[in-house]
């Protein structure tokens, strides 16, 4: 009986070690050695580590991971970083040479990945395959916010003391320049080389800073004649006379369309007018008396709702006033009327009063160049910023963006965007006219959003 009793026992552990060994086996290995996905982790401080993306380029017993739509952002440390990972199958190991020193991966590992070579070792969980990746975590090496501005030339032309507008007609540079008894031309590719060349049917008296170019065709008006020209040597003389209007001035390109303001003959209010096919019309919008009608700058954008917007800042109004003013033009097809007036110088009254500037929009923020105040006291920042279309400025960061040592404060120069070059051409101050010639360029221009 105790012997039945002893197999009883031996047959109940056998079967128990039997149970056990299945059910150990449950356990799965792979021999899968293969990365899935790779990013970095930091220090709250370094931000740059977020938008960083890496490919994964795989081989048959290597391949590369590597920043490929973005690299990391310029300026991050890579001293203190956190690699991440993921694998296709549970590994038995993954580690990390960096240098001649190879660290076991854990999940919160802070390492340098400084030192080369960085090569991520991973080691399948039933220890029979291995896969090695080399890791080229990419630094920006180049300060995407960084503006790069060189002296294109310190005498574009033979210097007077004259009035001067810069304009693009196509891709090139046209310089108008008027002394009071006579115009010049001054033609350029590059806007550093310039020829003079024949001028004809402009007045001799003519107030060059109210040339416009649409960049097909170039407009000046006198009160009762409309100049145009297509090459801007030549000029063609439309009449107005015997309007229920006069013209002031032209005011801007906007929306497709050459606007400017014209003065009601009987109420002398003013109004603004458009352009179509050399033919003036008024239009419904009666201006402010305070509206500019000469010194003030123009730029045409988009706005964060997608919305065409132009805007004209600073300038003298009819009455001889320098003032502050920033007024928006909104095209907005969904409200009545097609177009929205506002004067963003009411609600920022602190604004100061200017004339003589010159604005562009470039990166999607509007830029300030030059200009002077009521009492003609020059501008100290030659430079500002607005990020919100014209609401609030700010002075551009001198580190980022700064004029070269040549440049000197001025008001009434010429501000042109080309091929996303910024172009500062010529002005004055209450010494000299300028007769030289700046581009600039900001880093990241180009790159991919």
């Amino acid at each position: 009986m105790k012997q039945f009793l002893g197999y009883i026992i031996l047959i109940s552990a056998i079967a128990g070690l039997f149970s056990c060994s299945k059910s150990s086996s449950t356990t799965a290995t792979s021999d899968v050695a293969r990365l899935t996905s790779f990013y970095l982790t930091g220090p709250e401080s370094e931000t740059g580590l977020t938008s960083a993306v890496f490919d994964i380029e795989e081989g048959v017993d290597t391949g590369l991971v590597t920043t490929g739509k973005d690299s990391i952002q310029f300026g991050t440390s890579l001293k203190r970083i956190v690699p991440r990972f993921t694998c296709e199958a549970t590994p038995g190991s993954v580690t990390l040479q960096l240098g001649d020193t190879t660290v076991t991966l854990g999940t919160s590992d802070t390492l340098d990945l400084t030192k080369t070579p960085l090569v991520l070792t991973i080691i399948s969980s039933d220890l029979t395959k291995t896969k090695r990746y080399k890791v080229v975590p990419t630094v920006h090496s180049v300060d995407p916010d960084l503006y790069l501005w060189e002296t294109l030339s310190t005498a574009m032309y033979p210097v007077e003391d004259e009035e001067q507008q810069a304009v693009l007609l196509g891709d090139q540079f046209l310089l108008f320049c008027n002394n009071g008894f006579s115009n010049r031309l001054f033609t350029s590719d590059d806007a550093a080389t310039w020829t003079q060349g024949t001028l004809s049917g402009l007045p001799d008296v003519c107030r060059v800073k109210g040339i416009l170019s649409n960049g097909k065709k170039l407009y000046y008006t006198e009160p009762e004649t409309l100049y145009t020209s297509e090459d801007g040597v030549t000029w063609k003389a439309n009449d107005y006379k015997g309007k229920d209007f006069t013209m002031e001035t032209m005011l801007m390109t906007f929306n497709d369309t050459v606007w400017l303001v014209l003065r009601d003959t009987l109420t002398k209010s003013l109004v603004l007018g458009q352009i179509n096919a050399d033919t003036i019309r008024r239009t419904g919008f009666e201006l402010d008396e305070n509206f500019p009608i000469s010194g003030f700058a123009t730029v045409e954008f988009e706005s964060l709702s997608e919305r065409r917007r132009a805007a004209i800042i600073g300038g003298y109004s009819q009455n001889g006033e320098c003032i502050n003013s920033r007024w928006n033009i909104e095209y907005a097809p969904t409200i009545k009327g097609l177009y929205h007036i506002m004067n963003y110088s009411i609600e920022q009254p602190e604004f100061s009063t200017l004339t003589g500037v010159s604005v562009i929009w470039y990166k999607k923020q509007l830029m300030l160049f030059g200009g002077v105040n009521k009492d003609m006291v020059f501008r100290k920042d030659p430079i500002m910023i607005s990020e919100d279309e014209g609401y609030t400025w700010q002075v551009a960061d001198t580190a980022k963006c700064k004029l070269p040592e040549t440049y000197t404060p001025r008001q009434k120069q010429s501000v042109l965007v080309k091929d996303n070059n910024i172009y500062v051409i010529g002005g004055q101050n209450q010494q000299q006219t300028f007769v030289d010639s700046y581009k600039g360029r900001l880093n990241s221009i180009d790159w991919e959003d």
